[in-house]
């Protein structure tokens, strides 16, 4: 009877780290970078020292990864998929189950919120919010209907009030159920992955998000070949890691030169390196399947839903609160990103009890009643 492969704790690591690098683009949208001086500003926008609040990589890293921990298991034996082990109506259920459910719950408390925040004024801040976050829910009045839409992950309108950032969850959920069609298009070779790959994005206009998903099919595919080539090898591990980070932060440098498509390319790729690194470094694994940062990887999903929440009704009082021990803007700025990451984790360790838990433990007992 197949066994599936141990659950690799590392990886979520990185997608819990990719979370925050998300929380900290919004933050910095919404409250700016924590200096004023030109040099100090390039520095921290256009070179890859702006890693730690690239939305964009962390995006790319997202689908990528997803590709990857989805796929991994079912290549037990080598390149080869096990196919016939793929239960297609279990995997649905639990993919349904642990993406859909949880954001539901999160979008009714978040329309709780808004009914709350919406007809009033924004707080007013020593560091000033931009209108991008004030503006966010009380530019858009929703109905009871308009909330019910959105609720409809599967096909989200195109104007995403309550849980913004939930566009990408929409490409996650379906490119997951699209993995049955990319395990036997890699049981047919890589070829004919990519090719369909290329078609369905060129000439059929799937999101090239799917492009990021099959690079980490991909690696799952290859994943003992790349571990035995960069075990032992450190300078090619670090030539990879050094051009893996160049793509991954290239958006805000390379803007000029590539479209929007060209930018999502370079990140996933970026991305895909950047993990063929973790997956030969014995060290990398070792630091990133520390206690703390494990659990930041397992309540990952819980801070990209809920942050949004947070930096919109629960930061500008935090703020507040840290104007009266100083009006230094510096040490406003860093207080309130400091403290906007804190209590997203700390609710985030919340919802992933309360919500996430019961969700995966539903969608394992629906399969045990199969």
């Amino acid at each position: 009877m197949y066994r599936e492969k141990a659950h690799i704790a590392y990886l979520d690591t990185i997608r819990g780290l990719a979370a925050l690098t998300v929380v900290s683009e919004h933050f910095v949208i919404a409250y700016g970078l924590p200096c004023e001086g030109d040099l100090c500003r390039r520095l921290l926008d256009y070179s890859p020292l702006h890693i730690w609040w690239d939305g964009i990589a962390a995006v790319s890293m997202f689908f990528v990864l997803s590709g990857l921990v989805l796929s991994l298991k079912y290549f037990r034996t080598g390149t080869e998929p096990a196919v016939a082990e793929f239960a297609l109506l279990g995997y649905t259920v639990n993919r349904m189950l642990r993406i859909w459910l949880p954001y539901c719950a999160v979008l009714a408390i978040s329309a709780c919120l808004y009914g709350v925040t919406v007809s009033t004024p924004p707080l007013s801040t020593a560091l000033p919010a931009s209108e991008w976050i004030t503006q966010m829910w009380r530019s858009h009045p929703l109905s009871v209907t308009d909330m019910l839409r959105e609720a409809f992950l599967l096909y989200l309108p195109p104007l995403i009030v309550l849980i913004p950032q939930s566009w990408t969850l929409t490409i996650e959920l379906v490119l997951s159920l699209l993995l049955p069609v990319g395990l036997l298009l890699a049981q047919r070779g890589t070829g004919w992955l990519l090719f369909f790959g290329l078609v369905a994005v060129a000439l059929l206009g799937v999101s090239i998000f799917l492009v990021h998903f099959l690079f980490g099919l991909l690696l799952a595919k290859y994943y003992r070949t790349v571990v035995a080539i960069l075990t032992g090898r450190r300078w090619l591990r670090l030539l990879i890691l050094i051009i893996g980070l160049f793509f991954y932060t290239a958006a805000d440098s390379l803007y000029r030169v590539l479209n929007d498509t060209g930018l999502w390319l370079v990140s996933g790729l970026g991305a895909t390196m950047m993990l063929m690194f973790v997956l030969g470094s014995a060290h990398a694994q070792t630091v990133l399947s520390l206690p703390g940062l494990r659990h930041i990887g397992k309540v990952s999903y819980s801070i990209y839903l809920l942050h949004m929440a947070v930096l919109m009704c629960l930061t500008p009082y935090l703020l507040q609160i840290l104007e009266q021990l100083t009006s230094n803007r510096f040490g406003l700025w860093l207080g309130g990103w400091l403290a906007t990451i804190v209590l997203s984790l700390l609710l985030s360790l919340c919802s992933y009890q309360w919500l996430e838990l019961p969700c995966m433990a539903m969608g394992k007992r629906l399969n045990k009643c199969r």
